[in-house]
């Protein structure tokens, strides 16, 4: 059961989404194409209607990837979204379908999402749960933002005798100048301690951006591009992770009808 709780928590919990990845997955403050996926509170700050899809390579193994899509829709400051994701092969796979909704309201954004987790291990067993989480994203200035993220609130569990991690992470965005912006987060797991990761961006042109970030912890270096064309965003990121070597994380963002 080991292998079950360190995926969901590094990879379906708050790693997926290559913008998140590139910056050590420390956007809990900061709205931005992979919201859906790390504060369900960020999608509100969309602009418009969106579909996606990502590919996570996390583990060294032929088949074991994370496949997703999802969409996101937001109108008056009030935004849904729908995800679903993937990960194993036929004999070990865990998947995930979820929905999001979220209101901003000044300088407040709340959100709350709801996914159905399923475990499956090819003629052993097959279980699955609901897992809840809420956060939100507060812009008390221009300069920065602060942000909340409380993961499986409702203490899911896909076995009896063993609960998925419940994890609290906090966090600021900071807006250094108009290209710049530098992210901290920490996440703290419930009777596991905490964890501090931090990342930057920086706009080298309107449609080019650079990113980085660092999570001590995991002695794991992230870095990332992100371009845009047209309607079409396409980001690439990749991790150092002396546990299991390089990462790495595609995203493809279309906006649908409009630049």
């Amino acid at each position: 059961m080991l292998l079950i709780v360190c995926h969901t928590t590094t990879a379906q919990y708050n790693s997926t989404g290559a913008d998140n990845f590139a910056m050590a997955n420390s956007l809990v403050a900061f709205p931005c194409q992979s919201s859906v996926f790390n504060n369900p509170a960020g999608i509100a700050f969309s602009d418009g209607t969106y579909v996606g899809i990502n590919y996570y390579k996390v583990l060294p193994v032929q088949g074991f990837n994370t496949l997703g899509a999802w969409a996101v829709s937001q109108k008056k400051g009030f935004a849904v979204g729908v995800l679903a994701d993937s990960f194993g092969d036929r004999y070990y796979k865990e998947s995930r379908a979820g929905i999001a909704a979220s209101k901003k309201l000044d300088k407040v954004s709340m959100g709350i999402k709801f996914s159905i987790l399923n475990n499956r291990i090819e003629d052993y067993s097959s279980r699955q749960t609901v897992l809840g989480e809420f956060g939100l994203v507060v812009t008390p200035h221009k300069f920065f933002n602060v942000g909340l993220h409380v993961i499986n609130f409702t203490r899911a569990s896909l076995y009896n005798s063993q609960y998925l991690p419940t994890i609290i992470s906090t966090g600021t965005a900071l807006n250094l100048s108009q290209k710049a912006r530098f992210t901290t987060q920490i996440d703290y797991i419930l009777n596991a301690g905490a964890t501090l990761k931090a990342g930057l961006i920086y706009a080298m042109r309107p449609d080019f951006d650079l990113m980085t970030g660092i999570n001590p912890a995991q002695k794991a270096v992230h870095f990332g591009l992100k371009g845009k064309f047209g309607n079409k965003t396409f980001t690439v990121a990749a991790a150092t992770l002396p546990s299991v070597g390089l990462s790495h994380q595609f995203s493809l963002q279309y906006k649908i009808g409009g630049k």
